[in-house]
């Protein structure tokens, strides 16, 4: 994609939460990054680093759209926390919480960001119907280059079509890409900060928001997804089994059935961290 045709995203603030706990990580780190400069224009990347000691250094790209946030924090990594700290320091409309590791077909990006922008049916979009995990050759060449035409040939393929290196990683999420009217986002507390580790915090996120009248859609399609850079395992359900996902996963669904006003109230009291 030559820079003339870079697509801008008209002032959108990315919140993108890191720990560079394996090489694969700041790896895929560096890919996602290099792909957001490569294909888009007119956007912000707050990057927010929680670790022992930094493993970014803006020196590696020296791309100015880039806002470097490093946290002390040696604790279980919280990535709830570290979203919402994003948001609090953006300051435009729309934003939009992106893992490190994720790469969206770029036309379903424009039409989300367009469509918070300019109409009044949306809160909340979903850029992405699945999730294609992506490893071996195909990762570390996208990775080197940040250039999505390596992977368009491949994003309306099904699981039987996909190449070597390329496999399902979910049929469907609530989590790893979203684009959001900021003020929405606040209004309903943004995550839960009392989720740490993997799993949980995107499903008590959407169960919240959708019972506080945000519009949440997702736009589907049959190349409507996100690549998944490759990391530890291509297979979500080996993490399942593990007691603290378990629980996490737990909590992340109770939103949905208690009663509305304790819904409310968990909004109200997680919405004071904005202000």
């Amino acid at each position: 994609m030559s820079n003339a045709s870079h697509i801008s995203l008209r002032g959108i603030e990315f919140v993108v939460t890191y720990r560079g706990a394996s090489q694969e990580r700041r790896e895929n780190l560096l890919g996602t990054l290099r792909y957001l400069n490569r294909t888009y224009s007119d956007y912000i990347v707050w990057l927010i680093e929680a670790d022992a000691s930094p493993t970014f250094s803006w020196q590696q790209l020296s791309d100015p759209k880039i806002r470097h946030v490093f946290v002390h924090d040696t604790g279980r990594f919280s990535r709830a926390r570290l979203a919402n700290l994003g948001a609090r320091m953006c300051t435009g409309r729309v934003i939009c919480i992106h893992d490190a590791d994720m790469i969206a077909n770029p036309r379903y990006m424009k039409m989300a960001v367009d469509s918070l922008m300019d109409a009044n049916n949306s809160d909340a979009v979903c850029p992405f119907a699945r999730v294609v995990n992506t490893a071996g050759e195909l990762r570390r060449s996208f990775i080197e280059s940040g250039d999505y035409d390596e992977l368009a040939p491949f994003a309306a393929s099904d699981e039987a079509d996909l190449p070597n290196g390329m496999s399902s990683l979910y049929t469907n999420t609530s989590g790893a890409l979203n684009v959001f009217v900021r003020a929405e986002f606040i209004r309903i507390g943004g995550f839960d900060p009392a989720f740490e580790g993997w799993g949980g915090e995107d499903d008590d996120l959407l169960l919240r928001a959708t019972r506080l009248g945000v519009r949440w859609h997702t736009l589907a399609g049959a190349d409507s997804l996100l690549f998944h850079m490759h990391h530890d395992t291509a297979v979500r359900a080996d993490w399942f089994g593990l007691p603290e996902v378990q629980a996490n996963r737990k909590k992340g669904f109770e939103c949905g059935e208690i009663p509305l006003p304790q819904v409310e109230a968990r909004a109200a009291a997680l919405s004071k961290y904005f202000k």
